[in-house]
C-alpha cells in the first residue's frame, strides 16, 4: 500500500503495520483490506475525513466532545503584534466572534477571548487568562501534571507564587503536541498538532529549527470546527520599541530571534499555501493586517472580517414574540414560517394571508 493510498496512515513499523492516525493501535494497524482508506483524492474526502488530532480532558481523558464545536464556521486568531493598536478590538467581542488568543494577548483589555493557547511555562501567562471559566484554554498534555503545570499570581505589581495548577484550571484542555513539522499535509493527518522543530525534528525532517504557537492555534481550531481563519495582530516583523500590543519589552537579540524565526515559518506557510495543503482539508485563512511579514495568505480588511463573522447575527436581538405559538391557519401547512407585519401575517410557505 503506497503513502498516498490513506491520509490516516504514516510509518511503518518493525512487524509490517502501519502507524494509524485513526485507530491508533500500539501494535499498529494492517492497511491492507482496510474498510476506511481514504485517500486525498476521494471526491467526498472532506465529508468523510475524521480529524485524529488527541485532544484531552482536564483528567488527560481523551475526549471528542469539543470536536467541530464552531460547526463549520469562523473564527479569529488573534497574535500580539503592535498591528492590533490600528483596530477595533473591542469589534471581537460582538455577537458571532470567536476568537483564539496566542499566549498573553488573551488577556487584552480591549476584548475578552474566547480560547486561549500556549507551549511556554503556564506560569509566564497572566492569571486572568487561567482563570476565566469564558476562555477555553488549550495546553500541551505534559502541561497538565507535576511541577510544569504550576501557575503564579500577580497583584499591585507584584508576581507570587500560586498554589494552583493548570489542571485546576475552569474550562482546560489539553493537546498532544508534535516537535516534528513538515510543510505538508501531515500537518492535519498525524494525531499531534505540529508547532515546528526542535533538534530531533530537524534531523527527522531535514527542515530548519524553530518553533511557533501560532501553528497549534491553527490547528486546534481546525480540530474546533472552524473552516475560515482570520488572522489579527499577526505582524511577523518585531523591532525594539514595537514589539507587542501590550506592555511587553524584548531585546535587540530576541526580536533578531523571533524575525529569524518568523522568516522559517513564513516559508512553511507559503509552502503549504501553495501546494493547496489547508485547501484540500477545507481551511481558508485571510491576513487582516495589509502589510504582515507573513506573505502567505491573502488579504481581507478587519472591518470585512467582522461582517463576515457577524452577517447572521443580531446584534441586538429583537426578543420579543418569540414564545408566541403563531402558525399558518390552513390546515394543510400549518408553518411557522411566518413574516409579520403591522399585525398582518404572511405564511412564507403556503402564501396564506391574514390578521
Amino acid at each position: 500500500m503506497s503513502e498516498k493510498e490513506c491520509e490516516y496512515q504514516f510509518e511503518e513499523m518493525d512487524n509490517g503495520k502501519h502507524k494509524c492516525s485513526l485507530f491508533q493501535e500500539d501494535n499498529g494497524n494492517n492497511c491492507d483490506g482496510c474498510i476506511k482508506k481514504l485517500p486525498l483524492t476521494d471526491e467526498h474526502f472532506i465529508e468523510k475525513w475524521k480529524d485524529p488530532l488527541i485532544v484531552l480532558d482536564r483528567t488527560r481523558t481523551k475526549t471528542d466532545s469539543i470536536h467541530n464545536l464552531l460547526g463549520g464556521g469562523c473564527a479569529f486568531l488573534v497574535g500580539g503584534g503592535p498591528s492590533t493598536k490600528k483596530f477595533a478590538l473591542e469589534k471581537l467581542n460582538y455577537r458571532g466572534v470567536f476568537t483564539m488568543g496566542v499566549n498573553n494577548v488573551a488577556a487584552h483589555p480591549r476584548f475578552r477571548a474566547s480560547s486561549f493557547v500556549c507551549s511556554d511555562p503556564p506560569k509566564k501567562f497572566s492569571n486572568s487568562i487561567w482563570l476565566d471559566p469564558h476562555c477555553m484554554k488549550f495546553v500541551p498534555s505534559p502541561k497538565m501534571t507535576g511541577r510544569r503545570q504550576k501557575l503564579r499570581m500577580k497583584k499591585n505589581g507584584v508576581f507570587y507564587k500560586s498554589d494552583t495548577g493548570v489542571s485546576e484550571c475552569p474550562n482546560i484542555w489539553a493537546f498532544k503536541r508534535h516537535s516534528h513539522l513538515r510543510p505538508d499535509e501531515t500537518f492535519f493527518t498525524e494525531e499531534g498538532a505540529f508547532w515546528g522543530n526542535h533538534n530531533k525534528g530537524v534531523k527527522m525532517t531535514g527542515e530548519k529549527k524553530t518553533v511557533c504557537t501560532m501553528l497549534l492555534a491553527m490547528r486546534l481550531l481546525y480540530f474546533l470546527g472552524a473552516r475560515r481563519i482570520f488572522l489579527v495582530g499577526v505582524d511577523f516583523l518585531m523591532s525594539p520599541g514595537a514589539v507587542y500590543s501590550f506592555d511587553q519589552g524584548k531585546s535587540d537579540g530576541g526580536c533578531d530571534s523571533n524575525n529569524n524565526q518568523y522568516t522559517v515559518v513564513n516559508d512553511w506557510l507559503c509552502k503549504m499555501e501553495d501546494d493547496d495543503v489547508f485547501g484540500k482539508f477545507g481551511l481558508e485563512i485571510f491576513n487582516c493586517y495589509e502589510h504582515s511579514g507573513l506573505r502567505a495568505f491573502p488579504y481581507v480588511s478587519f472591518e470585512d472580517a467582522i461582517d463576515i463573522a457577524t452577517q447572521n447575527v443580531e446584534q441586538v436581538p429583537d426578543l420579543k414574540d418569540w414564545y408566541d405559538k403563531d402558525e399558518c391557519p390552513n390546515k394543510e401547512c400549518k408553518s411557522w414560517h411566518l413574516h409579520i407585519v403591522d399585525g398582518k401575517k404572511t405564511c412564507l410557505d403556503c402564501g396564506n394571508v391574514w390578521e
